[in-house]
């Protein structure tokens, strides 16, 4: 059976990853799409629909001409800790979408949500988690 195009710009991203030392990989859209002679948009796709938190993964972007496409494999104890991390992500969006706080604002709060605490337990992620959501919440009063 014949893969299909996305089918083995997927095989080639995971194959990367796991590879990489961290289980992440940071590339440019244009290169991985002149890679496989491709237009942008089908790598976008295949980010988009792929390699989601459901799919076990997380995904950054930053769009430019120096943009890039970081994509981290997320481990067991990632997945744990998921539900609060999203019920922070979503209150940060609520918050955003209130206008409460800039877009900027939210996207570096996101971004610091995803990425500073890698290394901590499960059960510490979570305490920080909470900490945070109350933190904001009491903000916001």
């Amino acid at each position: 059976m014949k893969k299909s195009l996305a089918d083995k710009i997927e095989e080639y991203l995971k194959v990367l990853i796991e590879r990489s030392e961290n289980r992440q990989v940071e590339i440019q859209r244009s290169e991985l799409a002149e890679t496989f002679d491709c237009v942008p948009s089908q790598v976008t796709y295949v980010l988009s629909t792929r390699f989601t938190e459901e799919t076990g993964y997380l995904t950054e972007s930053r769009r430019g001409g120096k943009g890039y496409v970081k994509i981290t494999r997320l481990d067991d104890s990632d997945l744990k800790s998921d539900t609060f991390r999203r019920e922070l992500i979503s209150f940060i969006d609520e918050m955003r979408d209130k206008k409460n706080i800039s877009s900027k604002e939210a996207e570096m709060l996101k971004f610091l949500t995803n990425y500073a605490f890698q290394g901590f337990a499960v059960e510490e992620k979570n305490r920080i988690f909470k900490a945070l959501k109350k933190a904001l919440e009491n903000y916001l009063l």
